[in-house]
């Protein structure tokens, strides 16, 4: 019976959990990844700019806005920003804040809160709002993150800005 040596094994394992852990990303730098994405689909969408606003989404990306039903796969999601741009809605500013990132393997979860400004023809001032939102970000085999799953709701009361 012959004897295994198990030392090379336990040093290729070793450093296969020692570059593991090297490449890894802390949650702090997810979040600046994270907010410099936010920040490039922000002037995304004030610019109207549908193609870069896609182009930071997965292509099986659901989206689960307030209000309306779920958009799954980047066409849905497409046709309604499209169908809200021809509404004449026009996004003025938006500002989300986020609060915390958990990591999970290749998806990373970003939690946060928002404001918006938005504006429909005919109205005088843009409409306020605040909120929570909560988006599922897939690492890419190149590094990149893009969205996969997003939600988002209101923490006002839609009968009270009838008012």
């Amino acid at each position: 019976m012959k004897k295994l040596n198990i030392l090379p094994t336990l040093l290729l394992l070793t450093v296969f959990f020692a570059v593991h852990v090297a490449l890894a990303q802390s949650p702090a730098e997810y979040k600046a990844k994270i907010e410099k994405i936010n920040k490039e689909m922000i002037q995304y969408m004030l610019d109207g700019n549908m193609e870069k606003q896609m182009s930071l989404y997965t292509a099986d990306a659901i989206s689960m806005p307030s209000y309306e039903p779920m958009h799954e796969g980047i066409a849905a999601i497409r046709k309604a920003n499209e169908e809200m741009m021809k509404s004449g809605m026009k996004i003025t500013s938006f500002e989300p804040v986020t609060l915390k990132v958990l990591i999970n393997g290749n998806m990373i979860t970003e939690i946060g809160t928002y404001k918006i400004s938005m504006s429909m023809p005919g109205m005088e001032n843009p409409m306020q709002d605040h909120g929570k939102y909560l988006t599922i970000w897939e690492k890419q085999k190149d590094g990149s993150l893009k969205v996969k799953v997003e939600t988002w709701n209101t923490d006002v009361d839609p009968m009270s800005m009838m008012k």
